[in-house]
């Protein structure tokens, strides 16, 4: 079973590693999401549970499908099918 611990963390390494990807900081996240800094450093280092709004926002910051980062989130995880 999956903790909740575990799907904030790999929410936050996800979120990191396309902002990354996408070569912008920590500020110019949370500018173009409407959320604050210090709320996207604490995401990322899966202190804080991001609820399905906060994900939808830095979904279309990040010019991703909200489906797309979950997915990518998903990779951290395996699942047993059955």
């Amino acid at each position: 079973m999956v903790k909740g611990t575990d799907i904030r963390k790999a929410l936050g390494q996800t979120v990191r590693q396309l902002r990354l990807d996408r070569n912008i900081s920590q500020e110019k996240l949370a500018e173009l999401g409407s959320l604050d800094r210090s709320y996207i450093s604490e995401i990322e280092n899966g202190e804080k549970t991001a609820s399905i709004l906060t994900v939808y926002k830095l979904s279309l910051a990040l010019e991703v499908k909200p489906s797309q980062l979950i997915e990518e989130m998903e990779k951290h995880f395996e699942f047993n099918k059955g």
